[in-house]
């Protein structure tokens, strides 16, 4: 798979630094590139001024309480539920989570099923799961796929939660909009209590944060643990109203546009591919159903931008994002393996194309996670 690597911008003009000629726009000179790009980048002619641009790094948020929660769960080898939103997940999980549950048994399940495209199987869905937990060190000992609530078999999961968890705790972990709250809704509509404890939600000893605790048997518990963080979700980056726009509410939407280097497929104002170098591609955009695309030039991406931010003619359009130091730029260099390859933004979308040694760029919000791995849907 391809590796990741930020693409620097001149922190006062915004072109892209490079060493190859002096006419063209960012041109830096070569040695202080193989020296290390300075922390505040400038291009050779805009030296000495002081802007701040392109030094966010991926910061995840931690609820230090839920940490602390977890803490009981690996003294008490407790089985961890991580619920994952099949639509935004890209794999980009919080590494003290991770570092925290990677010894229990962790059983996965992937949410809102039926809305995503009819292209995908459920062996496809599984296998894209399995391959993001263990890019971090967690072998799920099950992974499973839920729709919408009606469609949640809850008698039947907690059948299976009783096979795996071996008469100790369940511990279940999601972000905000993960599928959790319908998961447990729905397990509470149909509970039956036969022990001697009740039903409650209040704060966890030694925390600040409320936990709802169900009783399996008298002796062990269901816990639902408050919602991960999820900041480095483009949803967490937006405002209420565009939060509505890149939420899938039916079928994701696929849109195939056929590109080659020079062109530029650009989502409202809040992404962009870049093909840099390479063959005409097919590139498969996977969004919600209200989210909408544009093919433009290269060049003219800043300036469609800030048209697009003053005429909203694609949306979504956020004000938060007015000018390039509000984003962030990764390149990939894709291997020529034939393989479908995703380049997913958290929370907004992700792109599809075969490796064929294409150069790819990705503009981004700031501190939003972009993932390049091989496709859900091959």
């Amino acid at each position: 798979m391809a590796s990741a690597k930020r693409v620097i911008r001149c922190q006062s003009c915004g072109a892209i630094l490079q060493a190859d000629s002096k006419n063209k726009p960012g041109f830096i000179s070569r040695a202080i590139i193989e020296n290390g790009v300075p922390k505040i980048p400038y291009c050779n002619s805009c030296y000495g001024k002081m802007l701040s641009l392109n030094s966010s790094s991926l910061d995840h948020e931690t609820d230090k309480d839920i940490l602390k929660i977890l803490k009981d769960a690996v003294a008490t080898d407790s089985l961890i539920v991580w619920m994952v939103d099949l639509f935004t997940f890209n794999g980009t999980l919080n590494p003290e989570i991770v570092k925290k549950v990677k010894k229990l048994n962790v059983v996965v399940i992937g949410s809102k099923r039926d809305l995503m495209p009819s292209l995908a199987t459920d062996e496809m869905l599984i296998r894209y799961l399995d391959e993001r937990f263990a890019d971090v060190g967690i072998n799920p000992i099950a992974i499973d796929l839920i729709g919408s609530e009606d469609s949640i078999n809850i008698k039947e999961k907690l059948k299976q939660f009783g096979e795996y968890r071996k008469g100790r705790d369940v511990y279940l972990l999601g972000e905000l909009n993960s599928g959790k709250t319908t998961f447990v809704n729905k397990m509470l509509k149909d509970y039956e209590n036969n022990t001697r404890w009740q039903v409650k939600s209040e704060l966890y000893p030694g925390t600040n944060s409320n936990v709802l605790e169900i009783p399996l048997t008298n002796s062990s518990f269901f816990y639902e643990l408050p919602d991960l963080s999820n900041n480095t979700s483009v949803y967490s980056r937006v405002e209420p109203a565009i939060q509505k726009i890149i939420t899938p509410k039916k079928e994701v939407n696929m849109t195939r546009r056929f590109i080659g280097a020079g062109s530029a497929i650009v989502v409202g104002n809040l992404a962009c591919l870049y093909v840099i170098k390479g063959h005409h591609t097919s590139i498969r955009v996977f969004t919600s159903e209200k989210v909408e695309i544009k093919v433009v030039d290269n060049d003219r991406v800043d300036e469609f931008l800030a048209h697009n931010l003053k005429k909203k003619s694609v949306k979504p359009v956020s004000t938060r994002y007015a000018s390039f130091r509000d984003y962030d730029m990764f390149e990939y260099d894709l291997e020529s393996d034939g393989l479908r390859h995703d380049i997913s933004v958290e929370g907004l979308c992700w792109f599809s194309m075969r490796g064929k040694g294409q150069t790819i760029r990705v503009l981004l919000p700031k501190g939003a996670a972009v993932k390049e791995s091989l496709s859900k849907i091959r």
